[in-house]
Formats: C-alpha cells, sequence, structure tokens
C-alpha cells in the first residue's frame, strides 16, 4: 500500500471549494424583471399561489435571486438530465421532434393561451401507441423518488403543471416521468383528466383571469400572508411587496391541488 506523505497542506482546500463554487453563482443577482405572462411551473409552487405577487410580477419590479451553489449545481443537473432524457426519447423513437431557435432537433415545445397569458416549455410530446401524450419530466434525489415510488402518488405541483398544458393543448392524458439522479431508474405516471383534476384547473384559469384583470384595473391585491410566513419568506419580490402598500381589492390565494388522488 502505498502510504500519503506526511507534510504540511500548501492548499487552502476550503479556499478552493468556494472559489469553484462561486462560479456556479457567477452573473446571478437582483434585476429588475417584468413578466407578461403566467408561468405553468411558478404556479405551482409556493409564491405561485400568491395574486400580490404576480401583481407586482406583470407591474415590473427587482427579483432578488438567493440561489446557493448546492441549488445552481442542483438545477444544472437537473437540466443536463432533462437532455439526456429527451435525446433518449428521441433515439428510441418515442418522443414528437420540435426545433428549436437555432434549428436543432428537440422534444421542447412552447405553450401558449391567451386568456388567461400563459406561457411555458412542455418537456415532450411522446408519441405512445398511435396517441400523442403530454410528458414532463423530473429528476430528484433517491429520498424523494422512494417516497413517490412508494407512495404511489406524484407530486402535486408536478401535477398542476402538466395539467395546465393539457387543457391549452386540449390533451386528455399527460405523462408524469421521474428519475432518481442516484441511479438513473424511471418512474413514470399517467394522468389522465377527471373531474377532479378538470374542476380544479378550470378554477386555476378563472383565478389568474381575476389576478390579472386586478394589474389591468391597477388594484394592488391585500396581503393574505404574515411577512414571515414561508411563502413570504422565499419570494422574490418581497421587498417590493412590503413597500407597495396595503391593497385594494382582496383575492384569495389560489388553493392547491390535493395530492390524494
Amino acid at each position: 500500500m502505498i502510504k500519503t506523505a506526511e507534510k504540511k497542506m500548501t492548499i487552502d482546500n476550503q479556499a478552493l471549494i468556494a472559489k469553484i463554487q462561486s462560479g456556479y453563482i457567477e452573473g446571478r443577482g437582483p434585476k429588475h424583471t417584468q413578466k407578461k405572462t403566467f408561468a405553468p411551473s411558478t404556479i405551482a409552487w409556493s409564491h405561485g399561489e400568491c395574486p400580490r405577487y404576480w401583481y407586482l410580477a406583470f407591474e415590473g419590479n427587482t427579483f432578488a435571486d438567493d440561489t446557493t451553489p448546492y441549488s445552481a449545481a442542483n438545477m444544472s443537473s437537473g437540466t443536463m438530465g432533462h437532455d439526456r432524457i429527451q435525446g433518449a426519447m428521441m433515439k428510441a423513437g418515442v418522443a414528437k421532434i420540435f426545433k428549436d431557435d437555432e434549428g436543432n432537433d428537440t422534444t421542447e415545445f412552447k405553450v401558449f393561451n391567451a386568456d388567461p397569458p400563459i406561457f411555458g416549455y412542455g418537456d415532450v410530446m411522446l408519441n405512445w401507441e398511435g396517441e400523442e401524450i403530454v410528458g414532463e419530466i423530473k429528476t430528484m434525489m433517491n429520498e424523494a423518488f422512494e417516497y413517490r415510488k412508494n407512495s404511489g402518488t406524484p407530486k402535486s405541483g408536478h401535477v398542476i403543471q402538466l395539467l395546465i398544458y393539457m387543457k391549452i393543448l386540449k390533451k386528455a392524458k399527460g405523462m408524469l416521468i421521474y428519475e432518481n439522479k442516484n441511479n438513473h431508474e424511471l418512474l413514470i405516471f399517467e394522468i389522465g383528466v377527471n373531474d377532479q383534476y378538470r374542476n380544479w384547473v378550470d378554477y386555476a384559469f378563472n383565478w389568474m383571469r381575476d389576478v390579472r384583470k386586478s394589474w389591468e384595473s391597477k388594484e394592488l391585491p391585500t396581503k393574505n400572508y404574515r411577512s414571515n410566513s414561508k411563502i413570504c419568506k422565499g419570494c422574490p419580490v418581497k421587498e417590493a411587496c412590503g413597500n407597495a402598500g396595503v391593497g385594494s381589492v382582496k383575492i384569495a390565494s389560489l388553493e392547491e391541488l390535493s395530492e390524494t388522488m
């Protein structure tokens, strides 16, 4: 066995690690942003349920960015996982092929809706047994993957995003495709339209219309949460919200879709 020579370290390992990690968040930081549409991926999570957030987003404000090196690396890993799975789907011949803005083959496609204004990107349109099925790809760590596998239920936020796409595209069936980041195991949940889903997504579209109308009428929604709530703590426009005033119209927060399905 080769033994490592006992000598004083000449490199500050922690300093080097910190320097590498700084590269993950290089270029990030607060910036002024004005949203033009609702985003299905945001509607499904946290501050996306808050009408006041969307008002301020449509108005245009400084968005904070609290991304850590770990979360940035995790998002990058997820993006690479998406690319790999999408590439495999194209090679396997189970995905409809689109062209991106540079003319390259991709499974990703744009999803638009006028009323309420919605824009997002679908991950894949599956061609399976003669049927077109909207697919969303999600990568997750082993613990979360095993929970979904053992419970037999997808995450409600993922279902919400898929349901919005399904409604816009007029598709009765969708699929959530989960990948375990630890070992690349795949898990698929088929999402079919039922009364619960139909009622919820219709309600969500009407909620978005009400929120959009409040912005068009310049009627700021009142606050639905305490400033120290979980929703507010993670909100990218919490500073603007604190300075925006009391508000003049009451709009309830978007109700969640139950995971008990």
